[in-house]
């Protein structure tokens, strides 16, 4: 019996920069850069061009398919998007084909986060306080726009050059209309860098953003992440309670203005949290403050590590597998593995 060929499953006059031919046609896919619950990045080099991008490839279904969508609107539309702010990456182009989205974008291929300061040879609280800065003054461009990012994990915090910094992965970005009132959201993403009203179902705002600060801040200086624990649920009470502690070792040496400016992201009202404005301005991270924080040493690495590998052995569990066949929507479907792996289970 011969399958009939599916319809384009969007109505593409509403995305008009929206392709859907298939990709390969211009583009040479090469190896695999990075992996996600929904997507997976690759390398591309423009067949003419010979301009080398990363093209994420989300897989979807009929479920999830608006979801798909709404991160390349972010990363598209003229308003209320991500278009030109500070921290993105830059769309090239899109293409939809059955199965999957394929985001063309700048490629950013340096290392992550807590990779690039395992491997740096000394350590200082500058060194964190500026990369601090740096996502600080992103989310205060995004936030004064009503846009919120709500997923800012390590893994998706990469350096391009040897000190600057871009978020990626935005499909958990939201439009907050009211940034007072906030907006309850759909994503929920790792727990334990999530803020409390995340994990309650409660309105998020730009505060919740400026939480995640405060737990990358703490893990980055001292290798460990506060509200970690084994058991899940633990972590998901100790954020909603707000139950947390300065290491007696690790924090042994930080300075009383770097934990004072973990303090006042930790506060349970987000609304009453430092806005990413108001934490530019701490003295932590002054100029006057500089030389104290380069006299503070950080001897973390060790630690530093072992959280890393933790996070990325947790997300590699729920990394997604696609066999990446693009078809358009008037080639014959291919049964992808993935697929009959899917039917095993439901069996």
């Amino acid at each position: 019996m011969v399958k009939s060929k599916s319809k384009i499953p969007i109505d593409v006059k509403q995305y008009p920069n929206l392709k859907t031919e298939n990709p390969s046609l211009h583009y040479e896919f090469e190896e695999e850069i990075g992996s996600g619950k929904f997507a997976i990045v690759k390398k591309c080099k423009h067949k003419k061009t010979g301009q080398i991008y990363a093209a994420k490839i989300i897989r979807y279904d009929s479920d999830t398919l608006k979801f798909a969508i709404r991160e390349y609107e972010m990363m598209m539309k003229e308003n209320h998007s991500l278009v030109g702010r500070k921290g993105t990456v830059k769309l090239h182009e899109a293409y939809l084909v059955r199965k999957y989205l394929i985001l063309v974008m700048e490629l950013v291929d340096g290392k992550t986060l807590l990779d690039k300061f395992v491997g740096m040879h000394s350590l200082t609280e500058d060194d964190v306080a500026q990369v601090i800065k740096q996502l600080l003054e992103f989310l205060a461009d995004w936030h004064v726009n009503n846009l919120v990012h709500l997923d800012l994990r390590p893994t998706n915090i990469r350096f391009i050059t040897g000190r600057e910094v871009r978020i990626l992965d935005y499909n958990s970005c939201r439009h907050i209309p009211n940034k007072k009132a906030g907006a309850v959201v759909d994503v929920i993403g790792d727990t334990e860098f999530c803020a409390p009203e995340m994990l309650n179902f409660e309105p998020c705002m730009p505060g919740s953003d400026t939480w995640t600060i405060g737990v990358l801040t703490y893990v980055l200086l001292s290798g460990i992440s506060p509200f970690f624990d084994e058991d899940e649920d633990k972590v998901i009470l100790s954020v909603q309670k707000v139950k947390w502690e300065f290491d007696g070792i690790a924090f042994g040496s930080i300075t009383s203005e770097a934990k004072d400016f973990i303090r006042k992201l930790f506060v349970r009202a987000p609304e009453s949290r430092l806005t990413a404005e108001k934490a530019l301005e701490h003295p932590w991270l002054s100029k006057n403050y500089e030389s104290a924080r380069k006299n503070s040493i950080l001897k973390i690495q060790d630690a530093l590590r072992e959280t890393d590998e933790r996070l990325f052995s947790e997300e590699e569990e729920e990394y997604i597998y696609a066999s990446c066949v693009l078809r358009t929507f008037d080639e014959e479907e291919y049964d992808s593995p993935e697929e009959s792996d899917d039917e095993e289970e439901e069996e």
